[in-house]
């Protein structure tokens, strides 16, 4: 999926040749700190960001929902009492494993069309199949006349990713996208599904989003494998303390004593977890101090662990990297989402904006013909829809 710059009630009319009846967004997400936490059930700290899967919706005939958007090319169609993926893993299967969440939780979804666009990009680490998930289940809400709590769509969104796009993730994008709060990032609690606000916002400094230029695609199997090492290491410690449930409950100490039961690789991999727990906690006195330095240098900590103890970086990200350590005004920098690529996020000056984004445009992107801009973001409200 691309991004779209057009109006999603003119792409619905000019797609459908009809009026939408409800409009709606679901923003994307960044994560200040805590990468790959979510599944381990500890607690992250992302915030919604202002680009976002939009998505004009409105009743048909029949018993079929129908989707086309800006970003994919064709459209599709499947029933209302969809249970399961189309063969072909496609973007078809979040709309689908939405329509069977929403039935199950006993909403009579309608026959809908539904038109979708939006300026989020997508294979960046934004979460842009979150999105799509939370802006599809709120829409058809809004037609069906019905409501859920928003941990409900975040339970569904989590699990159509899951059962039909064959994606293990955790909890925190769908969140993000449903509960965010502008000038706030959340310190979510993935085992209890409960937050508090944290102000995200440092004197002087930007949080700038810096593509890589590399597509990632997490379904590829290397996520998952990440997802059973760590279930591994769960399992060992667990026949050192019992009442082990995840990571989150596991502490250095623990995690030497079942070392003897595990590979180096999924000790290591369960090192980066628990290491970056502990960075959640300090980042959240950071932001509280206002201290940007420090937030930075825990950004580079992150940085170093995702690409030694969990190898989820890739070359070009690590030579990105490289280039923000050495440049005036970057307070600190990491890959976010997955992994693979995606973008990465850095906390900068201010008044450096510019002249960093020409230097990585110059030194990095140039050599590699990468054209995705680095932009700023903020902290913005979560998802909405409306009537039209």
């Amino acid at each position: 999926m691309s991004s779209s710059g057009q109006a999603p009630e003119a792409g619905y009319r000019q797609t459908f040749g009809a009026d939408a009846t409800v409009v709606g967004y679901a923003p994307g997400r960044v994560n200040v700190i805590g990468e790959h936490v979510d599944y381990n059930l500890g607690p992250v700290l992302p915030f919604a960001i202002g680009q976002r899967i939009t998505v004009a919706a409105g009743p048909q005939s029949g018993a079929n929902i129908t989707a086309c958007s800006a970003r994919c090319a064709g459209s599709v169609t499947f029933p209302l009492d969809v249970d399961a993926p189309a063969p072909e893993r496609t973007w078809e299967n979040y709309l689908r494993g939405v329509v069977a969440g929403l039935r199950k939780r006993g909403i009579e979804v309608p026959a809908a069309r539904l038109w979708f666009g939006g300026d989020l990009p997508s294979g960046g680490g934004l979460s842009s199949s979150a999105a799509l998930c939370v802006a599809t289940a709120r829409a058809l809400l809004r037609l069906a006349d019905a409501d859920l709590p928003n941990t409900e769509v975040v339970l569904l969104s989590q699990a159509a990713e899951h059962d039909f796009a064959g994606m293990p993730c955790g909890v925190m994008d769908q969140y993000a996208s449903a509960c965010g709060r502008a000038g706030r990032a959340m310190l979510l609690d993935c085992q209890a599904l409960t937050h508090r606000e944290v102000p995200l916002t440092l004197p002087g400094s930007r949080w700038l989003v810096i593509p890589s230029g590399v597509h990632h695609a997490l379904t590829d199997g290397a996520y998952r494998q990440r997802v059973h090492e760590c279930g591994q290491a769960v399992a060992a410690c667990r026949r050192v303390q019992a009442e082990i449930e995840a990571l989150r409950d596991v502490t250095p100490a623990l995690l030497s004593a079942a070392a003897g039961d595990l590979s180096e690789t999924v000790v290591r991999r369960a090192r980066h977890v628990i290491s970056e727990i502990a960075r959640v906690d300090r980042m959240v006195d950071c932001l509280a101090a206002g201290d940007s330095q420090a937030a930075g240098a825990l950004l580079w900590e992150t940085q170093a662990s995702l690409r030694d103890d969990y190898e989820v970086s890739c070359p070009e990200v690590d030579d990105l990297i490289e280039l923000l350590r050495d440049t005036p005004g970057v307070h600190g920098a990491r890959m976010v989402g997955g992994g693979f690529g995606g973008v990465l996020l850095a906390l900068v000056a201010e008044d450096a904006v510019a002249a960093i984004t020409a230097r990585v445009r110059s030194g990095n992107y140039r050599p590699r013909g990468v054209t995705a801009e680095p932009f700023a973001v903020s902290a913005e409200d979560g998802a909405a829809v409306v009537a039209v």
